[in-house]
């Protein structure tokens, strides 16, 4: 075999695992755990590590594909290199490396992407390459806008969107606005590098199709990147083509976007409590744009917790996937009506404190100030046009805005490294412009793939083919509650067979276990099949939480299980308290986890523990009208009819204070006011029962299930 024909196969065969990358974010992996996330992740990581074993035998074949060094791959080794030793001394470098199905970032990750980057960097060598894989690119985004179209209208279900926000085949619709901004980035350079009228107007007309698209996202992070980066390249483009000649009519739609990005936000002022407005599934989500609106509120209260994090652990912070437990220790008992768990900061800068320190933060940053480094000097050597160069003058700017408001994910990372590799390809010579002799290694180049191959093998089936079919046994095991045949047997059997596989989706196979599991222990069954259950999950939890012991989340878990199941074994109550006390020291303001204390010391019949954990859970926010509630209930069950009226009192006081949140506050009061009603008919105080109904359905009057709960009573 020629050297020519052996290098030919290498550039073709690592051409057709890169461009096979692009189309990962239209697979959904429905046989997986986590089916937008972990197929398309495993799918990334086995096309780079087979690409990284054919581009060594390239480079060794051939000198003139060996890695250039300049300042953003130094800043890429640096990067990577950083992280590698947060994570390494962080509080628990195993998650750190491995991450989880949910997200499947963690070190890993990173070297993965670092891998890609170098590949690319020195896999294509001419403009016409790179515009080829954007076009990749290019018809992925276009397959997963078409996806959004039928969830517009309703021909495909979008799981995270309530029926109203489309998320694409991405998952989540914030995450299909970054995603999308980076397609129609990518289209921008297309069109500004093709000369024909016909490209112009196919590039034009897919960017307005997925502009389109990103509306139904509803996302309002991008809509501020947005809002900041359209003008900021319109006004360049204004300055910079002032003068071109045949532009006039270019300049002047530019010029009415502009004036129309001005008008817009105080017009849109003005008919925001316009009843179609308000009512629309979309155009309802920016007229709640204030800093009491909840997803506002909570964004800056996780912020604050990412501080107090930071300062904790400044210089290599806590390492990757490790926000859980910062989240637990700082916890901001003003959380209460937010969801119960948030593993990222949602903001990319205080992510990356929490991940890797303030090293860390700046290593990332400097990806995008060599970045733009580089940028600087293909613009001023002219090896990129200034139409071109201004869309990625500003597409990174859009993109990192994004990220102030959510965290990355792997489509877009795929999209954010490429963007690096084709800014740092700029400063590697050409092929066609380099004229000396190369020495071909024809047999050393093969003994590279060949060790390189052998070494890759074991890594592939134990990074990623193990853990993938570790998450489609959970789903084997979910899908097994429901047979027909012998569901005990075979969920048992899938999950036992998922838990064999020994890797870093333990955690999340023994979570859902414990969560089919006590659901178990709710419904009317033999106490044997519960039994069987609880003998073999418990052990488990309790050999994981010998090497994860500051994971909160399975001490909750497992602390559940056990106290429902006290009707069959009474020793499980004590069981059940010394893993609610390890969450509590994990998370000393959490009121999810002094309520439930409280109630685990209420089944050994102490009374006065319990009322001092309620009390204190009042007490670390008393604005939590939840909190009043269950202070109440127990009241009723001691038969403290005095410190319930307080509590009611309390809890009205606390629901018009709290107007300004919107109905939420008003619900959580009625829901609070049923649960203490059907506690009171419970232990037998129907006249009390009553006269809370009373009070629900006066403020609540047309309410049909309080009037036929008011009858059913006072039928008594």
């Amino acid at each position: 075999m020629s050297s020519s024909n052996l290098k030919n196969y290498y550039i073709w065969g690592i051409k057709a695992l890169v461009f096979i990358i692009p189309f990962l974010s239209v697979w959904i992996a429905t046989s997986m755990y986590f089916p937008y996330i972990t197929g398309r992740n495993f799918g990334f990581r086995i096309l780079v590590e087979v690409a990284l074993v054919l581009y060594i035998a390239l480079a060794i074949l051939d000198k003139r594909y060996r890695p250039r060094m300049n300042l953003l791959s130094w800043a890429i080794l640096v990067f990577v290199g950083i992280v590698g030793i947060a994570d390494l001394f962080g509080v628990d470098p195993m998650r750190s490396l491995w991450s989880n199905y949910e997200r499947m970032e963690g070190y890993i990750t990173i070297l993965h992407l670092g891998a890609y980057f170098f590949v690319l960097t020195n896999l294509f060598r001419s403009k016409k390459e790179w515009l080829v894989f954007f076009r990749v690119f290019l018809a992925a985004g276009l397959w997963v806008g078409i996806y959004g179209v039928l969830q517009i209208f309703g021909v495909k279900e979008a799981i995270q969107g309530n029926g109203a926000r489309i998320d694409g085949t991405i998952g989540n619709p914030t995450y299909l606005a970054v995603y999308l901004t980076l397609i129609i980035g990518l289209s921008l350079i297309l069109f500004f590098n093709t000369q024909s009228r016909s490209w112009k107007y196919f590039y034009g007309s897919i960017i307005a199709f997925l502009i389109s698209i990103m509306f139904f996202t509803a996302s309002r992070g991008a809509a501020l990147a947005w809002a900041i980066a359209v003008p900021l390249f319109l006004i360049l483009y204004l300055w910079l083509f002032r003068k071109e000649k045949g532009g006039e009519k270019v300049r002047k739609i530019m010029i009415g976007i502009l004036i129309a990005m001005v008008i817009a936000p105080p017009l849109f002022l003005l008919i925001k409590n316009q009843s179609w407005v308000r009512e629309h599934p979309v155009l309802s989500r920016f007229t709640q744009i204030s800093f009491q609106e909840r997803t506002t509120r909570s964004r800056f209260m996780i912020w604050g917790m990412g501080a107090q994090g930071f300062l904790e652990r400044p210089l290599l912070g806590w390492g990757q996937e490790n926000y859980l437990q910062v989240f637990s220790k700082y916890y901001n008992p003003s959380l209460y009506d937010q969801e119960p768990w948030f593993d990222r900061s949602h903001n990319i800068v205080f992510d990356w404190l929490i991940n890797a320190g303030i090293l860390g933060l700046l290593a990332y940053l400097s990806l995008f100030t060599t970045y733009y480094v580089l940028f600087a000097r293909g613009w001023k050597s002219g090896k990129v046009g200034k139409k071109e160069g201004l869309v990625l003058l500003v597409l990174p700017i859009a993109y990192f805005i994004q990220n102030l408001f959510v965290f990355d994910n792997i489509n877009t990372y795929i999209i954010f490294f490429t963007l690096l590799a084709y800014v740092n390809n700029w400063e590697s010579e050409s092929i066609v412009e380099r004229r000396d002799r190369v020495i071909a290694e024809i047999k050393p180049s093969l003994i590279a793939l060949a060790v390189s191959g052998l070494i890759a093998l074991p890594i592939v089936y134990l990074a990623n083919v193990k853990p993938a079919l570790q998450a489609r046994s959970i789903i084997s095991g979910l899908a097994a509650t429901s047979s027909s045949k012998d569901p005990v047997g075979e969920t048992l059997s899938a999950f036992e067979k998922a838990l064999s596989y020994n890797t870093f989706g333990n955690g999340e196979a023994l979570e859902q276990l414990g969560r089919v599991t006590r659901n178990l222990l709710d419904q009317d069954v033999p106490n044997q099949i519960k039994t069987r259950f609880i003998n073999y999950l418990v052990p488990k939890i309790e050999e994981y939480l010998k090497k994860h012991p500051n994971d909160i989340r399975i001490h909750l878990f497992i602390a559940d299980i056990y106290q429902s199941a006290i009707n069959i074994d009474e020793s499980y109550v004590l069981k059940a308290r010394e893993h609610f006390e390890a969450a509590l020291a994990l998370s000393p303001q959490k009121q999810q986890i002094l309520t439930a204390l409280a109630n685990n010391f209420l089944f050994t019949g102490e009374s006065e523990k319990s009322f001092e954990l309620l009390r204190k859970a009042i007490d670390v926010e008393p604005s939590n009208i939840e909190a009043h509630g269950n202070y109440a209930i127990y009241a009723v069950l001691a038969s403290r009819n005095d410190l319930v009226a307080e509590e009611i009192a309390e809890m009205n006081r606390l629901q018009k204070n709290l107007e300004k949140r919107g109905e939420s506050a008003f619900n959580d009061y009625l829901d609070q006011l049923k649960r203490i009603a059907e506690i009171y008919r419970r232990v037998d105080q129907i006249q009390n029962a009553i006269i809370i109904y009373q009070e629900l359905i006066r403020l609540s009057p047309t309410n049909v299930n309080f009037q036929t709960a008011l009858k059913e009573l006072q039928s008594k």
